[in-house]
């Protein structure tokens, strides 16, 4: 398995197939990290993806979708599902896959 990026500084170039992609992060824009990018964990490589481009969206959107197909059942009663974090969601606003 590929090891964590610290932070993406430029986008690669290249197609990434869905099927391809292990898994994914948002970076956002800050003093350790230039631009905001998604990076994208390969089978093979770690690819640094701009999220603004049309592409890069339509990628999110089939591996959200992946996501939620394959996303086992919850095995706790729904009033103890965890909360996610107010730093974690701003993270989800750059994706703004709609």
């Amino acid at each position: 398995m590929q090891r964590d990026v610290q932070c993406c500084m430029l986008y690669s170039q290249g197609k990434v197939r869905t099927k391809d992609v292990l898994r994914f992060e948002v970076q956002t824009e800050g003093p350790d990290c230039s631009i905001q990018a998604i990076i994208l964990y390969t089978k093979k490589a770690v690819k640094c993806a701009d999220p603004r481009d049309r592409k890069v969206k339509r990628l999110l959107r089939k591996l959200l979708q992946r996501q939620r197909t394959k996303a086992p059942m919850w095995p706790f009663p729904h009033d103890n599902l965890p909360v996610m974090s107010e730093d974690k969601k701003d993270n989800w606003e750059v994706l703004n896959v709609e």
